[in-house]
This record gives structure tokens, sequence and C-alpha cells, in this order.
């Protein structure tokens, strides 16, 4: 006898062992589930294991229900010749049949081990499964799918649609790697239908902090980072750190992630809700943008400090999330936000009420017809506008983000026109923007751009910072744009600081900033 028979018979006479413990235990389940008369009880399906001829076996699902991921087929016979017949069949008895519920693939390449010169024993263990009919055997052939194979959809769905399963019941229960359940739900449709409390705000965030007004802020830096940090504790960085509360609301995603809403709406037959529509990205190995996608508060909080007056009002076209919002109102500056979104809006507000801010307010609509109506006289206008079709943000045909560059110019000009008339006189504005591709790869000039708006809606260019971010992603990313077509990566933003009015009038309405000590220090450290 070779090992392998050796090791294979020798599992003959374990098996009878284990026959004898498991025939103890199931009567012993039996006597507890009479005995404790209650619903709460786990009892043992298992019948009995002992030896069966496997050759005899038959199967339940057909030959394309399952294929081999990454050389499984491989995989498995190494592991029979390494560890030999360790697992045994699981079976279910019916009129004199053995249906063999998890163990084909086994059963497969046992076939092949024979074939390449191993002998088999023609007696290996089984364990017996209870099963009340061959629709609940068919159900436990999913359960025990093995992760060596996977299923394929065409074989899932016959399946389901042979023994009228209840798949989506089922689905959470099963364990089948890289399968696409969202494009099977939507097969699996289209053959049904034919067709296809309360947070308090540090006061340390409300003390001075001052950065160097050079022309390059360099958000890498520890100062910066420790600052930012103090912000992010209030929740910035992440959805789930609130509970029901998003600091930027899931729908603002990259225009791929609506793709993918599409094609999930016409298999689902339904709308899918964000949840599954991001959690269907992630499977799909999909950037996703959740909380760590905002705007930096360290920014946002100089802005204010060395742009708008004390305690001056906010004006925010593009407003986006909460950021600032919150910090304008952790700061004492009363501000007024518009996003088109009411899923953002709604997000923000909540965010706002958990921190008890007071004079901080968004407004659902088209910045466009809003500031129509508004009745604000702003003492700072800032936002940072969607990036031309960069970022994706709504299926609404009003939102930038869903027209062309032409179209999206005409409203943006329009809209900045519209948000400087409610500034007041000798007063900043500033806009946060980076310049964004064209399908070709040329640049549209959106910096360009912003600055020829605001000069048509009455104000000159007074500053432009240098918004130099860390690098993140980028340095994965970077390989294959570069590489693929001389593009470099992009780490920084433009920060474009406007003015109106009369210039000499700035020093008698800005306070003046303790600036010497920070500047010494900084020079001295070089």
């Amino acid at each position: 006898m070779t090992a392998v028979t050796r090791r294979f018979f020798s599992l003959r006479y374990i098996a009878k062992d284990y026959h004898i413990l498991l025939h103890l235990f199931h009567n012993i389940s039996k006597r507890i589930s009479f005995t404790n008369m209650t619903d709460k009880v786990i009892a043992s399906r298992i019948i009995k294991t002992e030896p069966i001829n496997w050759r005899n076996l038959q199967f339940i699902q057909q030959d394309n229900f399952k294929e081999w991921i990454a050389n499984g087929d491989k995989k498995l016979i190494e592991s029979l010749l390494k560890y030999q017949f360790a697992d045994p069949f699981k079976v279910w008895e019916h009129e004199g049949i053995l249906y063999c519920l998890d163990g084909k693939h086994r059963f497969m390449d046992l076939s092949a081990v024979a074939q390449m010169g191993y002998q088999i024993p023609e007696l290996l263990p089984a364990t017996f499964i209870d099963c009340e009919n061959m629709k609940e055997a068919a159900e436990l052939v999913l359960v025990y799918s093995s992760a060596y194979a996977k299923i394929t959809q065409q074989g899932l769905l016959e399946f389901v649609q042979t023994f009228d399963l209840d798949f989506p019941d089922m689905q959470n229960l099963l364990n089948i790697p890289e399968f696409d359940s969202i494009a099977f739900e939507g097969m699996l449709n289209e053959f049904q239908t034919g067709e296809p409390s309360e947070k308090i705000v540090p006061a340390s965030l409300k003390d001075s902090f001052i950065f160097p007004p050079f022309s390059v802020l360099d958000t890498r830096s520890g100062v910066w980072q420790d600052r930012k940090r103090k912000w992010l504790a209030l929740g910035f960085n992440s959805q789930e750190t609130r509970e029901d509360v998003e600091l930027i609301a899931k729908s603002g995603q990259s225009t791929a992630i609506y793709e993918l809403r599409n094609k999930m709406r016409e298999s689902l037959k339904r709308e899918p809700t964000w949840d599954e529509i991001i959690d269907y990205a992630k499977q799909k190995g999909m950037h996703v943008y959740e909380g760590a996608s905002i705007f930096d508060p360290v920014l946002c909080e100089l802005l204010y400090k060395w742009f708008c007056t004390n305690g001056g009002s906010v004006l925010d076209p593009f407003a986006g999330g909460s950021v600032r919002g919150v910090v304008a109102g952790v700061l004492g500056y009363p501000y007024e936000g518009i996003d088109l979104r009411e899923d953002q809006v709604e997000a923000n507000r909540k965010q706002a009420s958990i921190l008890s801010l007071e004079n901080v307010n968004w407004i659902t609509g088209d910045s466009n017809e809003v500031l129509d109506r508004l009745s604000m006289a702003a003492d700072f206008l800032m936002s940072c506008p969607p990036y031309a079709d960069l970022e994706k943000y709504s299926d609404d045909p009003k939102d930038l983000s869903n027209m062309d560059y032409k179209d999206f110019k005409e409203v943006y000009f329009s809209i900045i026109k519209k948000s400087v008339a409610h500034l007041k006189e000798d007063r900043f504005a500033a806009f946060v923007v980076g310049d964004v591709r064209d399908k070709k790869g040329f640049y549209y000039n959106f910096v360009s751009d912003t600055i020829q708006a605001f000069k048509e809606a009455g104000m000159e260019l007074y500053n432009e910072i240098i918004l130099v971010n860390v690098v993140g992603s980028l340095a994965i990313r970077v390989r294959r744009q570069f590489n693929g077509g001389r593009k470099v990566g992009k780490m920084h933003q433009n920060v474009l600081v406007f003015y109106k009015g009369d210039p000499k009038k700035i020093k008698g309405n800005y306070p003046e900033l303790n600036l010497g000590e920070d500047l010494e220090a900084l020079a001295s450290s070089e």
C-alpha cells in the first residue's frame, strides 16, 4: 500500500469512533430540546458520519455552477496530496441516493488524483445531514460553497430558478469570493420581469492661531498638521464619528461613481441607496470620497482671520460640506452657505446642531437663483467651487458638475457676479480653486477663468497663494499618469484673494495681527 492509501484507510476507523460521538450528541440535543421546551435551541442536523462509496455520489448542482479561482483546482490537489483526505463529504440521503451537499470539487480532484496513479480507498467518510426536502438541500449547497472555486453568475441564476430559492434572504449567509451580487440581482430581476449627544468645542480652537502670511502655505508642516488635528477632533475626518451625521454627503462622488449608480439602477430595477453604491464601488476597487475628502479647516480659519472683518458675515455660494460653516461658527463669524443638494444641506445642519453653533445657516437651492432673492450684505465672500466636471455631485441638470465647460463657465460667471453684488464695499473675497484637464488631457485654464469672472464682476486680484497639499495617494497614482502621458502629479491648489473697493481703506477696516514673534521664530529656525 502507498502512504496515501494507508492514510485514507486509517480514516475508516476514525470515522467509526467519530460516528459514535456524533450519535450520542444528536440524541442528547434531542433530549435537551424536549426538556427545555424553548424555541432558543440549536439542534444538531448531523445524523451520522460513516464511510461511503464516494464514487456513487450524486450532485444537485449543474456542471457550470462554479468555476475555479486563481488555480484553485491545483491548490486543492496540492492540499489533498499534502494533508490527505481530511474533510468528510457532507451528504443528504434521499430515496436511496446520496446527494453531495459539500465536496464536489474534492470529488473531482480525487478522480483526477486517481488518474495520476494514486490509489484512493473505495470508502471515504461522509457526514449525513438531515434535510427536509430537495429545496432545503439546495440551500445548503449554497451555504457550503467552497472558497477554492467561485459560483458563476449564470450558474447561480439557473440554480436559484431550479429550486425556487429566495436569494435576497440567503445572500448574507453566503461567502462567495469575488461574487458580483448587484450584477446577479440584475440578472434575477431581468428573468423575473422579462425586462432588463451635544459636542463641546475645545477652547483651544478659539485661541489665536497665526501662520506666516507668505504666498506659499505648506499643509505638510508639523504646525499645520497639529492644528488640523484639533479641528478634525470635531469629527471632520470621518462620516462615522457622529451617529446619523455625515460631514460630507455620500452623494459627493466622482463621475465614475455616478456611472456605476446608473448601471446599478438598470440591474436592480430600483434606486440604489448611497450605502449600496459606495459598498459596491469599494468591492470593485473604485476610489470613493468619504469623510477625509473635505475642505481644510486650517486654511478656512486663516482666511477668515486674515481677510474678514471682526465678527463679519460670510457668504459661501458653493457650500458643499459643513467645514466652512462650522469653522465660521466656532470663530464667531455669521455664515450663510448655499448648496444645491438637500442631503448635503441636511447633513451640514445636523453637524452645526450637534456643536450648538449659532448664526450658521445653509440654504438648499441653485445659487444662481437663490442669490437673486437673498438680502444679505456680506463682509467676506469665500468658497471652493466645483472644479468643472472633476467630481460629480448630483444628477440635477442645474449642478455645475453636470455641464460641459462652456455651459459651466457661463453659469459660474453669473454666480460670481451675483455673489460679488452681495459683498459690501471695501471687502475681500477668497476662492480656492485648482485647474483641471479636459478629456484630451489639456487644462481648461480654470484658474484664469476665475480671475476673469471676478474682474468682470468688479473685483481685482489682490493676492495669490499656493496651497501645497500632502502627497497622499498621489505617490501611487503619479507613476501611471506620468508614464502614460507625461502628466506631472498635481499637489497644490490656488487660493485667489480679490478686493472690492479702495485698497487704502484696508488698514482701517482690518485689525492688525501680531505676527512679530511668529516671524522672528521662523527666521531663527532657518
